[in-house]
């Protein structure tokens, strides 16, 4: 398998909970699977020691905002270290449920300064080639949670959700595309394949992700 683009290709899928992230995570990895394209598929908060602490206080209760802010830059910087800039310097495609800008969104709904946070992730975090936003309502984000079997956690209330999708929606980055998350899972995979192929031909000088 191979991918041979300089640097390698770093997508970041975002948006509020309920959106659809790791469901098209899932479907852009398998379409690199299908082309024979190496890659890496993450997730943030991670599964190591700092990114447990917040997934268990998203049950056992919420730490300050401040803390909640430390330790999601500490557990990303374990993830670029140990995961994402391995990948891009094996030149792999790395793609990602969730990155610094779900904490910005999220911290920056209960107060935090979100362009703060996004400055401080991007002083050692790779900005990604391709950002793409699943962008839904929170009530839509809210029942599809509820649809799945799951509760809500102490991160997700219609209020909340309503607040980090604003900070979302107001990221200005050029590699940004948002894409309605509220329309069928096939519909949305087109639309992330199609937004992922013209980022790759246009970072490999036009030459299309098929051709590798």
């Amino acid at each position: 398998m191979t991918c041979q683009i300089p640097g390698g290709f770093l997508v970041a899928i975002e948006g509020i909970d309920g959106s659809g992230k790791t469901t098209q995570a899932e479907l852009l990895a398998k379409f690199c699977s299908e082309n024979h394209l190496a890659h890496v598929v993450s997730k943030e908060p991670t599964n190591g020691k700092y990114g447990m602490q917040i997934r268990d206080s998203a049950t056992d209760g919420r730490m300050s905002i401040e803390d909640e802010v430390e330790i999601l830059l500490k557990d990303r910087a374990e993830h670029v270290e140990n995961v994402i800039a391995p990948a891009l310097k094996k030149e792999k495609i790395v793609i990602l449920d969730r990155y610094y800008f779900s904490n910005a969104a999220y911290q920056g709904a209960h107060g935090a300064d979100a362009e703060l946070i996004l400055a401080e992730n991007e002083r050692f975090a790779p900005q990604p080639d391709l950002l793409i936003l699943l962008d839904i309502s929170a009530r839509a984000g809210i029942a599809r949670i509820r649809s799945r079997g799951d509760q809500p956690n102490k991160f997700e209330t219609i209020e909340s959700l309503e607040r980090a999708r604003l900070i979302f929606k107001q990221v200005q980055r050029p590699y940004k595309h948002e894409v309605d998350g509220e329309a069928g899972i096939e519909q949305i995979s087109a639309s992330v394949r199609n937004l992922f192929q013209a980022a790759v031909a246009k970072k490999k000088g036009g030459i299309s992700v098929t051709s590798f």
